[in-house]
């Protein structure tokens, strides 16, 4: 089932929405290699669905089904589709589908069907970065398949939209680029008036990201960059209150306070009860 709904006003919700729970891939020293631990660490693949009265957004489309390229990866397929329907979503309700970034775990359910490769959302815009797409269409053929069977039914269907840099969607909601991860990785802020809350993508990818800003992760476009925009979203968080929504984590929603430079403290303010198996 889904983790609670976090309402930040009377008419503005946030859902995380878990997608899959298992276990990453490779050991903790392979992915964190500067990280200092060892061993398997455990993985959830959130995605968010936010409700304000004009608009029902969903951010990333996780892993998708069974025959998508991260079901092999992961191990087994996404539930997107269930946990959006006990919520009582529809796919054809949803307006927008923000990618954060085009990796294979993010944008799995954009297609449902093998053989017959339509937009599953068929009435929402996607939105993507344009230096994210241009980073995709240019990274060589282990990308090329993904392309084709998820990204090109956007295109030929005309549901995706291209933006550059910050954008805003409505008065509610607006588009942070937040590089490094991939070079046009971006994240949604809901600025909700009492608690604003970050959706953050990929920007973080383990829970020692969320503590020492500068811990890289092996599969980072940009190590530099990804540093950057940890430190410089951890430490905007700290400073105005602003909670963040990691894809990730456990955790579906933190707080964050500032430690010292380069170190925070979190606290969950939100857990998803899907247990990793």
């Amino acid at each position: 089932m889904p983790t609670d709904t976090l309402r930040l006003g009377a008419d503005l919700t946030v859902t995380t929405l878990c997608d899959a729970a298992g276990t990453f891939p490779e050991p903790l020293e392979e992915a964190f290699p500067d990280a200092g631990n060892t061993g398997r660490w455990p993985m959830h693949v959130h995605c968010h669905l936010v409700r304000t009265p004009t608009r029902t957004v969903l951010v990333d489309a996780g892993i998708g089904p069974v025959w998508a390229p991260a079901g092999g990866w992961f191990g087994r397929p996404g539930r997107l589709p269930e946990e959006l329907a006990a919520l009582g979503v529809g796919p054809e309700e949803i307006t927008d589908v923000i990618l954060t970034h085009l990796h294979p775990d993010h944008i799995g359910w954009v297609v449902a069907d093998e053989d017959d490769p339509k937009p599953y959302f068929a009435n929402a815009r996607h939105v993507v970065q344009g230096a994210e797409l241009k980073w995709l269409r240019e990274s060589g053929e282990e990308w090329d398949e993904l392309y084709e069977s998820h990204v090109k039914p956007l295109v030929d269907a005309q549901l995706l939209v291209e933006v550059a840099g910050a954008a805003t969607l409505d008065e509610r909601l607006d588009l942070v680029l937040a590089p490094g991860h991939t070079p046009g990785h971006q994240c949604l802020l809901v600025d909700a008036p009492d608690r604003p809350l970050l959706i953050t993508g990929d920007a973080f990818v383990h829970r020692g990201q969320m503590t020492t800003a500068s811990l890289a992760y092996r599969y980072e476009e940009g190590t530099d960059d990804a540093a950057k925009t940890r430190k410089r979203l951890l430490s905007v968080a700290a400073e105005r209150g602003v909670l963040l929504a990691p894809c990730h984590l456990d955790e579906g929603v933190v707080l964050v306070e500032s430690a010292s430079e380069d170190s925070f403290r979190t606290t969950a303010m939100a857990r998803c009860p899907n247990s990793v198996a």
